[in-house]
């Protein structure tokens, strides 16, 4: 799986149309690459942080870091700054927990993420739950996917975030209420992790706000 850069913000008000303008004629154009590009846009729903997500793999944290350190993306950059606040970027790479190929581009789909920091000395107990006991458990569930266990490198929230994906929010709440991904979750937060959260995400056709949907 490739490394993953992500940059969460908020839209200032009053400049929604030069934002979106922006984003559609120059960032997402002008950023994207064959070894460097976009995966998915996502607006917060429901939970922490800025509310807009936009979403990049690259093949290697080297081409990454070629990538943004150009000076046409700190141009992009900068520019989108002037539109948006509470700017934070992250990146990830995978845990190696789940089997996949390539991240590729998501439409239509909506995401649970849970994020959080590790215990200290739990590592390997962690890693045995999660393998063993916590990714079977998901992957009973016929209408979730596991996508993905991400370690955070640099920035983002917290050290590490489960990624699952759905096709209908309903099912959101279906997941939410059943037993067994209850249990899995209060033994990893009893036992393994700390300042745990999670949040809801919608898939957008671009980095901005979708219609309002209530789940």
């Amino acid at each position: 799986m490739p490394i993953l850069f992500t940059q969460h913000w908020d839209i200032i008000p009053g400049s929604e149309s030069e934002y979106a303008q922006f984003i559609t004629d120059r960032y997402i154009p002008e950023t994207a690459g064959k070894s460097f590009y976009p995966v998915g846009g996502y607006y917060v729903e429901v939970g922490f942080g800025p509310k807009v997500v936009a979403v990049y793999a690259a093949e290697s944290l080297a081409r990454l870091t070629e990538v943004v350190g150009t000076p046409k993306f700190k141009e992009l950059t900068l520019t989108l700054k002037s539109l948006v606040y509470n700017y934070v970027s992250g990146v990830y790479e995978p845990t190696g927990n789940v089997k996949r190929g390539n991240y590729s581009i998501q439409k239509g789909v909506w995401k649970f993420n849970q994020y959080y920091d590790l215990k200290p000395g739990v590592k390997k107990e962690y890693a045995d739950f999660i393998i063993n006991e916590h990714i079977p458990t998901m992957k009973k569930l016929d209408y979730l996917e596991v996508t993905g266990g991400w370690n955070v490198l640099f920035g983002g929230f917290s050290e590490i975030i489960a990624e699952f994906t759905f096709k209908d929010p309903i099912d959101i709440g279906r997941l939410l209420n059943n037993e067994d991904f209850r249990r899995v979750t209060l033994k990893m937060r009893n036992e393994y992790v700390i300042n745990y959260k999670s949040r809801i995400l919608r898939c957008t056709e671009r980095f901005d706000e979708p219609k309002w949907f209530r789940l």
